[in-house]
């Protein structure tokens, strides 16, 4: 029996497959939808854009903080945008999120010690002076804590409007109604406050390993996995 197949050119088998190919790439959105990018710390899996009070921000860096020997926390800057220098991030409009992925157990004598501790560090004394009824009042929420474990995702946030809020775990951390100075029972809006908590982590005072990182200029090792939600929307 006689053979219809006519033999194809090698021109004519290539552009076959690249119709083939076209045709495959038109059907992926029909497909089921790639685990978002991420890179990973010790074992932290942090995606490299998330969405966080309806507005998509993207990891602008990360770095491991310490405390003496220990390992303390992976740490990551969310920004609407990438920036490089302190001081871009400090005047980027929009929603600002350092996040702390907690590696060892602290106590919450520890954790307000060490926030008081950092802040007077990264502020002159006239800031400190005039912060110090929102300095009282993080101390005492941080207090109300109890204590963190390993595991737990802790997102300091600043909203435009609102303020300084904070989530543990997805559950806001709630702050004195009854204080003065722009503290409320949910938010404390003064964005200089915020502006000082950000020296704490790309401020010149900062370890120079954590603020290379934080501003993007080390490179993190990319992960195969899906990352966790840790947005702050509770």
């Amino acid at each position: 029996m006689q053979d219809d197949r006519i033999a194809l050119s090698p021109f004519e088998q290539n552009r076959r497959q690249l119709m083939a190919s076209a045709m495959a790439a038109a059907l992926v959105p029909w497909a089921t939808p790639a685990q978002a990018a991420s890179v990973e710390l010790e074992g932290v899996e942090l995606e490299e854009s998330i969405m966080a009070h309806g507005q998509k921000l993207v990891l602008n860096g990360a770095a491991v903080r310490k405390r003496g020997y220990f390992k303390a926390d992976v740490t990551a800057l969310y920004l609407p945008e990438k920036r490089t220098t302190p001081d871009a991030i400090f005047k980027l409009n929009g929603i600002r999120r350092i996040q702390l992925n907690i590696l060892r157990e602290f106590t919450s004598s520890t954790i307000s010690r060490i926030f008081i501790s950092d802040f007077k560090q990264n502020s002159t004394d006239a800031e400190f002076k005039q912060l110090i009824n929102e300095i009282s009042q993080v101390g005492a929420a941080y207090s109300a804590v109890k204590r963190v474990s390993k595991g737990d995702v802790i997102n300091l946030d600043w909203l435009p409007g609102k303020g300084w809020v904070c989530y543990i775990n997805g559950k806001q951390l709630l702050i004195d109604p009854g204080a003065t100075g722009g503290v409320s029972n949910n938010a404390i809006n003064n964005e200089l406050a915020y502006q000082i908590y950000l020296r704490m982590y790309i401020g010149p005072a900062a370890p120079e390993e954590l603020r290379n990182g934080l501003l993007g200029l080390t490179r993190l090792p990319r992960s195969n996995g899906g990352g966790r939600d840790k947005d702050g929307d509770a």
